[in-house]
Order: C-alpha cells, then structure tokens, then sequence
C-alpha cells in the first residue's frame, strides 16, 4: 500500500529510499502537498501537522515530534531500567548529542515499524482472542518484537493501535475493551498486562484497573501495581491464563 501511494505521487523509487535531506531539492518543496492531495484519495485524516523546529547551525533540522519520538523511545527502552533509561532520555534532550536524537529517532523508527508487524502478525495468525467482555492478546515467549515491546508503555501503545486496526475488520469489537499481555525483557518470569477502554469510549478512563485487582485476588494471582494507570499491572507468568479466566467470569457477571 505505501508504494502503491508513493507511486500515486509520482515519487521514483530511488528517491523515496534516501534520507530526506538527500532527496532532489524540487522534490522536497513540493512533496508535502503532494502527500496532502494524494491522502484524501486513501482516507487519510490529519496526516500532516504543524511542528516547531529545532536548528543547530548550517546541520540537520529536528522537528519537535521527532524530537519527542527521540526521547519517548530512550525513556522506554526495555532493556534499561527505569533509571538508567531515565538519564538516557536526558542525554537525548542536551544539545551537546545530537546524534543521541538521531539515534533515537532511528529507534522509533525501528519501533513504528514493529509495532505494523506485530498487529499484522496478531490479525493474520488469528491470535486475537474475544473472549466475550473483551478482546485480548498475548506476545508469546520467542516473538520476533517482544524486546520490543517489553515495556507498559509501548504495550499500551501496541494495544491502542491493535484496536484501531481490529475494529476497522470487525466493526462490533469496538465497543469491547482490549487487554495485551507479554513476558518482560528483565524479567521473564514476569508478564506485563495493559488494557485500554473501548474504542467507542471517549475518555481515557476505565473500569479495567478495578477489574484486573478483583480478578488476580479471586485466583491468588501474585501481581504489582506500579503504574499510574490502574491498568496496567506484572503479573507470574504462570499465574497468567487463570488471571483471564477470572476476568472473563468478573465481567460477564
């Protein structure tokens, strides 16, 4: 589909390959427009946006949401802990590194693109469950993109896209919440559980935080809940499968 929509703009290839920076400079005046024009004809909504820039010298331009994809992906990385990652997303912010920020938006490149491959694998392989109440998935042990998404945030941005995609094919789930569950990275006796509210739900609020702490007491599951959101909890990855069968039975009921 991408290069179906790159060749409805009459992008040669060769060009659509290089960094735009080394793209043809009458190329690069117009292509914003051209990509404007070419989604409406591909239902694409907002697909441009205002940015503030960020310059240092005669160098490379940073714009401020690649700047934050920067940090976002260092401050999330899930084979540091918290603090290590911390003081990593730091160091991107310093104008000193830039090519931490350039490595960082590499990084989230590398992440948007797992996050495709990911929800194509979950809908292709039919590994999205709808038990009933909700809709759920599970990143098995020896994924190709569990180090990806070994982290709560990024599951939660896995599962809000997952839902995206699998209420365009199937129109009912959304008004169904969806859980996602993966092993973590540094912990791998450890599962990671996110849920977010259904798609038809206008607020970030949800009724999943409560229900996630009465179905893991129902089955003695052992759990933490240290996040902001209510939920998203670590779970035994042994204790996993009991902890969806109470859910199901806590939210039928």
């Amino acid at each position: 589909k991408l290069n179906e929509f790159l060749a409805d703009m009459g992008l040669p290839l060769m060009q659509c390959n290089q960094m735009f920076g080394s793209m043809d400079m009458e190329i690069r005046k117009d292509v914003c427009n051209w990509i404007e024009v070419t989604a409406q004809k591909y239902g694409l909504e907002d697909i441009t946006y205002s940015s503030f820039e960020l310059n240092y010298g005669y160098r490379n331009k940073f714009c401020a949401a690649d700047t934050f994809s920067a940090v976002y992906t260092a401050l999330t990385d899930p084979s540091k802990d918290t603090e290590a990652a911390f003081l990593r997303a730091q160091d991107t912010l310093n104008r000193q590194n830039e090519k931490l920020i350039a490595t960082g938006i590499d990084n989230s490149k590398q992440l948007c693109c797992g996050l495709l491959n990911q929800v194509q694998a979950f809908i292709e392989m039919k590994q999205v469950v709808c038990t009933g109440p909700f809709v759920y998935a599970v990143i098995q042990d020896g994924s190709a993109e569990l180090e990806l998404f070994s982290h709560p945030a990024r599951l939660n941005r896995l599962c809000r896209y997952l839902r995206e995609a699998y209420c365009a094919i199937f129109k009912k789930a959304a008004t169904l919440p969806f859980v996602i569950a993966a092993p973590l990275h540094l912990d791998p006796d450890y599962s990671c559980v996110v849920g977010v509210p259904a798609l038809v739900i206008d607020s970030n609020k949800s009724y999943l935080g409560r229900a996630f702490e009465q179905a893991s007491d129902k089955v003695n599951a052992a759990v933490e809940f240290d996040d902001f959101d209510g939920a998203v909890m670590r779970i035994k990855t042994e204790d996993k499968a009991k902890f969806f069968d109470a859910l199901t039975v806590l939210l039928m009921s």
